[in-house]
This record gives structure tokens, C-alpha cells and sequence, in this order.
């Protein structure tokens, strides 16, 4: 069984306003045990009308073959739409696969303002993650020049 670090930031993440639901905590608890077919079953339950932790969580089970064939393309999409629903984790995992080219065009512009959206959530996980993230993307070449001036206001970021 192979959980990922991500998909267990995701689940220890602030769902948001609303309490979890019944069906997200049986989906993390399922997920967590290692029985993803069941997770699976509660986050697509949840994918369209519930909290944005049910799509990054079946983004992360596309991603790494968990339950489903490794998928990603899926994994984006699903990373994406809980991303523009303002998900902190997703935001940083949609950031991921953008600056990786992993089932979406490499957009390394895309990735870094995906990046700072993350952090300006202010999760203290998601900020530290999505600093080393940047840190990479930035190390890992030159950024675009429109993007590469937000860099100094990170200094904590390590670059």
C-alpha cells in the first residue's frame, strides 16, 4: 500500500467553513486505511457539490493509481477544479503537475502564480510546502520575467 505524502497533507489540511461531512471523514478514514475503492466511492460523492478536499483527493488517487488506474490527465483535472475553488492543497498540487508537465502542458508561469495562491492562503503546511516548491521551480530555471520580481518577497523561501 502505497499512501502519498501529499494526499496525507491534503486529509490533515482545514476542510474550510463547513464541518466534514459524515462521507468526508469515512472517505479519508478509507483512504487513510488503505481501502480506495471506498474512498474513492466518498469523494466522488463529494466531488461536485461538496468541500473542494473531496476532487484533491481524487485528484492524488488518479495521480498515484490508488483504486483507479494511474491517470494524469484525471489527476490535473480534478487538482485544477478544487484549485479554482480556492483549495489551498490543491492549489499547490495543481502547481505540482503544472510545473511537471504530468498531465497537463508544462506552464512554469502557471505554476508559480498557482504557487503564490497557495500561499497567500496561509495554511502554515501548504505555505511551507509551496515555498519548497517554488524554491525548486525557481532553481530549476530561469522564470518567466513577469513572475520572476514576486520571487523576493519570500526570503524564507531559501532562493
Amino acid at each position: 500500500m502505497r499512501v502519498n505524502a501529499l494526499a496525507l497533507l491534503l486529509a490533515a489540511a482545514p476542510v474550510g467553513a463547513a464541518p466534514p461531512t459524515a462521507v468526508l471523514a469515512a472517505g479519508l478514514a478509507a483512504y487513510a486505511a488503505g481501502h480506495f475503492a471506498v474512498a474513492m466511492h466518498d469523494f466522488r460523492a463529494l466531488a461536485d457539490d461538496g468541500p473542494a478536499i473531496g476532487e484533491t483527493m481524487l485528484g492524488a488517487m488518479y495521480a498515484h493509481g490508488q483504486g483507479v488506474p494511474r491517470d494524469p490527465a484525471a489527476a490535473a483535472a480534478y487538482y485544477s477544479r478544487a484549485a479554482h475553488r480556492g483549495y489551498a492543497p490543491a492549489q499547490l498540487a495543481f502547481a505540482q503537475v503544472l510545473a511537471r508537465g504530468e498531465g497537463v502542458a508544462t506552464d512554469r508561469t502557471a505554476a508559480w502564480l498557482w504557487l503564490r495562491l497557495a500561499i497567500a492562503r496561509g495554511d502554515a503546511r501548504i505555505v511551507t510546502a509551496a515555498k519548497a516548491e517554488a524554491a525548486a521551480l525557481a532553481a530549476s530555471g530561469p522564470l518567466p520575467p513577469d513572475t520572476s520580481g514576486d520571487w523576493r518577497p519570500w526570503p524564507s523561501a531559501g532562493v
